[in-house]
């Protein structure tokens, strides 16, 4: 799984510097960035919130108690969300205008919202391939196939690439809302939802391969949807919570684009460069603690169903601290190479080499959060597996209000140039206190991730990352003198003498310091 996600996000990667080529960091870039996570956010609410953390625990529980093993189940809420995703799809098409005004600040001119209003009608089928693709992957993983859905992301990304490339083609000048035509605005909306569809589609043949064949079921009641639909509710609202709190970083992040756009001298750092700040955060965390959490839910719901709560215990216990072994010298990496890596990614085409760092910046004040992020991720599975999906709501509720006080505070108190950087940062600290009470919360249920020297291990391993930094760093330094001017090779230079020290120091010190984890995951990978 984790070869699958890596190889997925790398292609992702080069999804995001062909994109940014061609569209940049600034306001024509947000109004692309804008009208694409429109889709995101009603698939997050209908797939990763009402599917993805309840599905998998119901329909483990009918695939155990059923006769026919869930085939009825899982037909008819197939058949309930496709019908729900194709009149939410329906709806959002017709209120593009209004939802995109909702997300977007009010200093747009109204070609800049005509711009985002396209894009935003080309890019909102996906809610219904997102939510197949979703829903196909839940069932896959209910059936011990792991492999497919995590490679399914690639055809979506080659095809995205691909329309980069030809949009950068049929461009002459620097996109703007001005200068580009509207066939071109249909090339990069067509592009970009076409490449959801195929991810999607993909995972049909790989159902069948599984002993799976859907038959549509239009029958609703009194088959067990009414505790899926209890348990849904909280995770709706855990999503909608999260949705006030990106209400504000959208309408604050595409602000912060037009306070620069006048102004030669101060870096265009908007909505597009907080985003792609935060899928450099998300790349560690998807290949270790999602892949880690894929395997494990399943295991974990089985364990709630039998009452086995020792086992429960040992395996969270034991997913923690490897996540923790692994993401917080992912987090140290990033923290101090992330504008070297923004210039190398993202400083080509429409954006530039100062754009592409400030970027990397912004991913920097992401990567403070990330153990706290991925560790909470692992804990709120706890949750999840037992079916109990108020309790996350709460916490989640408490979260974002955090959120948005501390975000707001930075981004008022931070200069133009520096704001959305301050909104990352207010983000990763909130995580740190939301993961601090959370895991308090959880050990009272939970007694082996209190008594297993998670904190002892979390301070080795924190040191042992800082000091592999400052090595690396001064190593860097030393060999690169003129840090002023780099080019991309050179930037590539450093970013690989600084990578390369840092894990060889970092798995010398995790041996040193026992950190058996590391040996751990060694041994697997030469099995592998």
């Amino acid at each position: 799984m984790a070869a699958g996600t890596l190889a997925s996000r790398i292609t992702g990667v080069f999804r995001d510097i062909a994109l940014v080529a061609a569209i940049g960091t600034g306001i024509f870039s947000d109004t692309y960035s804008v009208a694409n996570s429109i889709p995101n956010i009603i698939y997050i609410l209908i797939a990763g919130g009402a599917i993805n953390a309840v599905f998998i625990p119901a329909l483990v529980r009918h695939m155990e108690d059923d006769d026919d093993q869930g085939k009825q189940f899982t037909d008819q809420l197939l058949t309930l969300v496709g019908m729900v995703l194709i009149v939410i799809v329906i709806v959002a098409v017709f209120a593009a205008g209004l939802i995109v005004h909702l997300y977007a600040t009010r200093l747009w001119t109204p070609e800049e919202f005509g711009v985002a209003t396209t894009f935003a009608r080309w890019c909102l089928p996906q809610i219904f391939f997102y939510g197949l693709y979703t829903l196909a992957s839940q069932i896959l993983n209910s059936r011990n196939s792991f492999s497919l859905p995590m490679y399914a992301p690639i055809i979506n990304n080659v095809i995205v690439i691909a329309t980069a490339a030809l949009f950068v083609s049929v461009m002459s000048a620097m996109p703007t809302a001005d200068s580009v035509t509207t066939s071109q605005l249909n090339l990069l909306g067509f592009g970009t939802t076409l490449g959801v569809m195929a991810q999607a589609l993909i995972l049909i043949p790989a159902l069948k391969k599984a002993g799976y064949s859907f038959r549509p079921n239009f029958q609703f009641r009194n088959v067990g949807n009414g505790k899926v639909g209890n348990l849904a509710k909280w995770t709706i609202g855990f999503v909608l919570v999260n949705q006030i709190t990106f209400l504000m970083v959208s309408n604050l992040t595409t602000l912060a684009n037009v306070l620069v756009s006048g102004d030669p001298n101060t870096v265009a750092v908007g909505f597009t460069s907080y985003q792609k700040g935060q899928l450099m955060m998300m790349l560690p965390h998807s290949i270790i603690t999602v892949s880690i959490i894929t395997a494990l839910l399943p295991r974990l719901s089985r364990q709630a169903h039998d009452k086995d709560l020792s086992a429960f215990g040992g395996e969270l216990s034991a997913s923690l601290r490897l996540v923790t072994a692994l993401i917080i010298p992912s987090a140290v990496l990033l923290l101090a190479s992330g504008p070297w890596i923004g210039a190398l990614l993202y400083g080509y085409g429409a954006s530039s080499t100062a754009q592409g760092a400030a970027l990397g910046g912004v991913a920097s004040m992401f990567a403070l959060g990330l153990p706290a992020f991925s560790l909470f991720y692992v804990l709120l599975r706890s949750y999840y597996a037992q079916e109990n999906t108020k309790t996350p709501f709460m916490i989640n509720l408490g979260f974002n209000g955090l959120h948005i006080v501390i975000g707001l505070a930075l981004f008022s108190l931070m200069p133009n140039g520096l704001q959305v950087a301050g909104l990352a940062l207010g983000y990763s600290i909130s995580y740190v206190i939301t993961c601090a009470l959370t895991w308090s919360r959880v050990g009272k249920r939970v007694p082996e991730i209190r008594k297993n020297g998670h904190l002892r291990l979390i301070i080795r391993v924190t040191a042992a990352s800082i000091v592999a930094a400052l090595v690396s760093y001064v190593l860097v330094r030393v060999t690169i003198t003129n840090q002023e001017d780099l080019s991309a090779l050179r930037v590539g230079v450093a970013i690989g003498i600084f990578t390369g020290a840092f894990s060889l120091i970092y798995l010398g010190l995790a041996k040193v310091l026992r950190i058996s984890e590391v040996s751990a995951v060694l041994a697997l990978v030469r099995r592998k």
